[in-house]
């Protein structure tokens, strides 16, 4: 772990401990027990955002563990981009199979793709740094959208595509027989919106709106939305889509760093994972 104002957080993505296999790491499941944070283990992916928070939070109770928010990974991504930390772009976790703590040797510059040479090298683990914040698997956040109405998070989209915590679902509805949000401590919450190009709503310091501006770039045959700072990928949560990811995905190349952000259902995909923090 790395620590800063307080604020101790893990130097990788969340591994699932006692797998040997990629696929073995792609569980929807809340055990805490299964929580490891080293290099050269396999990411957790494939969980709803309720069972990474659940399992991030019982990890060390001792410790006020916890999952990491927007604002806490915009914290670690300025720490990195001043002069305490490297003053540049972070070069991208780009293995494929999503083990822990990889970086390529060259910085990225192709985005959107894991075929260009420079993209595509690989360095063994270095202990140095907090590893894992460009590439690897998306990260989700314990940040959220209010509802329109009642102003509580919403949970997700619809009873298919949701994040497990009870609560009123974007697409109509309401989803129980989930978990309950936790304390507002826990997770940051972001004022609702139809379209996701609507950078103002953004919390001072989280890392998102304050590199700006925004502008659509293409890679070959792909057209991301980028900010200015090192063409990070950014797009920001919205009614459909209400849950914050950041970090990008080994295969971005550019567009993976530490200040890209999309968002999504709070579903469980094999590529999405996430980080744990302590406040002690």
């Amino acid at each position: 772990t790395m620590g800063t104002n307080g604020l101790w957080v893990g130097k990788f993505e969340t591994g699932y401990k006692g797998t040997t296999t990629t696929a073995g790491a792609q569980v929807n499941s809340s055990d805490s027990t299964k929580v490891q944070i080293k290099p050269n283990v396999y990411s957790w992916r494939n969980i709803q955002v309720a069972n990474a928070h659940l399992a991030s939070y019982n990890y060390m109770r001792e410790l006020d563990s916890h999952m990491m928010k927007n604002t806490e990974w915009g914290a670690v991504a300025y720490l990195q981009h001043s002069k305490y930390g490297s003053s540049e772009s972070v070069r991208t976790n780009n293995n494929s199979a999503f083990i822990t703590g990889y970086a390529a040797k060259n910085e990225p510059t192709c985005g959107y793709t894991a075929t260009n040479e420079s993209c595509n090298k690989y360095e063994s683990t270095s202990l140095g740094g907090i590893y894992d914040m460009s590439g690897g698997a998306w990260e989700y956040m314990m940040s959220v959208i209010l509802d329109s109405s009642n102003s509580a998070p919403l949970t997700g989209y619809n009873t298919t595509y949701h994040s497990n915590f009870n609560g009123t679902l974007s697409g109509g509805g309401s989803l129980t027989g989930g978990v309950n949000f936790p304390s507002t401590k826990y997770f940051d919450t972001y004022t609702y919106a139809t379209t996701y190009t609507t950078f103002n709503r953004r919390i001072l310091g989280d890392g998102t709106a304050e590199f700006g501006p925004h502008a659509n770039v293409t890679y070959g045959s792909q057209t991301r939305q980028v900010g200015s700072w090192y063409c990070d990928e950014s797009w920001f949560v919205g009614s459909a889509v209400p849950w914050f990811l950041r970090g990008g995905l080994f295969s971005h190349g550019l567009g993976a760093g530490v200040f890209d952000f999309i968002r999504d259902h709070g579903h469980a995909l094999t590529y999405y994972s996430f980080r744990v923090v302590l406040a002690v």
